[in-house]
């Protein structure tokens, strides 16, 4: 019966479009990237911050203010000879309060979304661009819905 009931409420968030991240109320972030692939050329994580800005100013967010939630792109590298398997993860962390009886503050991964590519090294900085592009546009899309 559990199982049932679990499933139902899975299936219920999945067709109402509702997930477990929010970006409901979201004014202001600051950026973060975070590069453990050794290979990326700097002018490729410069790109990467400067698309971050660009859709976040869009969605009329406010930039590197005091107390601000964190955007962050983490991407992780795993190398195998010409290929490169790259996982990238576009996520807001942010100081929330706890609904415990002391409401105790905690850092909270508010929302996130993932990516995992395979692509060739000459490939590499051009396919992690797009693969952003993709996160980014994610992100914008949860952004409006949570606006309505």
């Amino acid at each position: 019966m559990t199982r049932y009931i679990a499933l139902l409420l899975l299936s219920s968030l999945y067709l109402n479009a509702l997930g477990f991240w929010t970006l409901t109320g979201l004014t202001k972030a600051n950026i973060y990237v975070v590069n453990e692939i050794p290979f990326l050329q700097q002018e490729t994580i410069l790109d990467a911050k400067k698309k971050m800005t660009a859709m976040l100013q869009k969605q009329g967010i406010k930039l590197n203010l005091a107390d601000s939630p964190t955007l962050m792109l983490e991407l992780q590298e795993m190398e195998d000879d010409e290929e490169h398997y790259v996982y990238i993860r576009l996520s807001l962390g942010e100081e929330v309060q706890t609904f415990r009886d002391d409401k105790s503050g905690a850092f909270a991964l508010t929302y996130q979304v993932t990516d995992f590519i395979e692509v060739h090294s000459e490939d590499l900085d051009s396919e992690v661009l797009e693969s952003l592009d993709f996160l980014l546009s994610k992100f914008s899309e949860q952004f409006e819905d949570d606006k309505e």
